[in-house]
């Protein structure tokens, strides 16, 4: 028996919402299993083979790895820049001459739809995964609310 762990992965919405000329297109809201090893909380066990198990941890990480460099792509065509800071891991620096360049908009879109058929190209490929966990969550009774 295995241990799923159901997550969800969305864009940040800083700082897009405080950018009137950026339009973050919808849809971008991903389901993601993760195989974990202990069973704490309400975590649904499923019965899967070892090799099942690994393939699906690969498969998440694969996914989710696909996700984070579509978003931070999508980010640095924004001017967004991570950098550690003091008593903080990161922190978002905000590089304004990118809103001065011309064109800024129509930019935006090209960047976003780039990020956009990235993301869904990668959760094409979990599709599968995602649903053969999802029937056996059905099977067995366990699916979450």
């Amino acid at each position: 028996m295995t241990v799923v762990h159901r997550t969800t992965f969305r864009p940040v919405p800083r700082p897009w919402d405080t950018l009137s000329w950026v339009h973050v297109p919808d849809g971008l809201e991903f389901t993601l299993y993760t195989v974990v090893e202990h069973r704490a909380g309400r975590n649904p066990v499923v019965p899967a083979t070892h090799d099942e198990e690994t393939l699906w941890r690969w498969a998440h990480d694969t996914f989710e790895t696909e996700l984070r460099a579509a978003d931070a792509e999508v980010r640095r065509a924004h001017g967004i820049r991570t950098r550690s800071g003091l008593m903080v891991d990161v922190r978002q620096v905000r590089l304004r001459r990118y809103d001065l360049i011309p064109g800024r908009g129509k930019r935006s879109r090209r960047a976003w739809e780039h990020c956009a058929a990235r993301m869904h190209a990668a959760d094409a490929l979990y599709r599968p995964i995602r649903e053969e966990i999802e029937a056996r969550l059905a099977r067995t009774g366990a699916a979450e609310s």
